[in-house]
């Protein structure tokens, strides 16, 4: 996971297709955020600069932080 000052809003766990894991924390609520559509699969990007593949997505868990 990638060191970030401040606390973040939110902290997603992601599955991906094929079993790969990722956590990380964000301040982009990627359930909501808008989505850019790129030869039929469907992106999110956070302000640290994550790009998540929501069509590969098997499982997402989200904590609200506050």
């Amino acid at each position: 996971m990638r060191k970030y000052s401040g606390l973040m809003k939110y902290k997603f766990y992601l599955v991906f297709q094929g079993g790969k894991e990722l956590a990380f924390e964000t301040n982009t609520d990627i359930r909501t955020a808008k989505r850019e559509f790129i030869n039929g699969s469907i992106f999110v990007s956070t302000e640290n600069n994550y790009t998540i593949n929501i069509s590969q997505l098997t499982s997402l868990k989200v904590k609200i932080q506050h």
